[in-house]
């Protein structure tokens, strides 16, 4: 690359703000690192009290591609609401839950769906209400 050509790394780390299927805006900060297999860009979401989203794309040619398809995926996971919240607990809105899996050191296991850590004890009442129902648990690399 010339000297004259812009390097990704003077544009990262980058802040961007994007709204969620209820007109909330999150904002999130974007960073890049450059593996020997290519370009790996996460975002983490902003001053949240919970777990919060977290995104993150591989490309093996461009840090510029990574952050468009982070976008898009973004886009697409913030456009869609799972749980709903009541006095009773987390219910599903749909049949189906999307979220990454983390952990905590006084719960344990949790999955983040919506930003929102739902631990075990909180997941097993959401299927409790599903019994008899079948079910498909699926787990994927979070770089898709």
């Amino acid at each position: 690359m010339g000297d004259d050509q812009p390097k990704w790394e003077d544009d990262f780390p980058l802040r961007q703000e994007f709204e969620d299927c209820s007109g909330r805006v999150r904002s999130f900060v974007i960073s890049c690192h450059e593996g020997p297999l290519g370009y790996t860009v996460r975002a983490n979401e902003e001053n949240v009290e919970s777990e919060g989203y977290e995104f993150s794309v591989h490309s093996e040619t461009s840090a510029y591609n990574a952050l468009g398809r982070l976008r898009q995926k973004m886009c697409r996971a913030l456009s869609t609401r799972h749980l709903s919240t009541s006095a009773s607990g987390y219910q599903m809105l749909h049949d189906r839950l999307r979220g990454r899996i983390s952990c905590d050191e006084d719960r344990g296991t949790l999955l983040v769906v919506d930003g929102l850590a739902v631990d075990m004890e909180a997941l097993a009442r959401i299927l409790a209400t599903h019994e008899g129902w079948d079910f498909e648990l699926r787990i994927r690399s979070s770089l898709r």
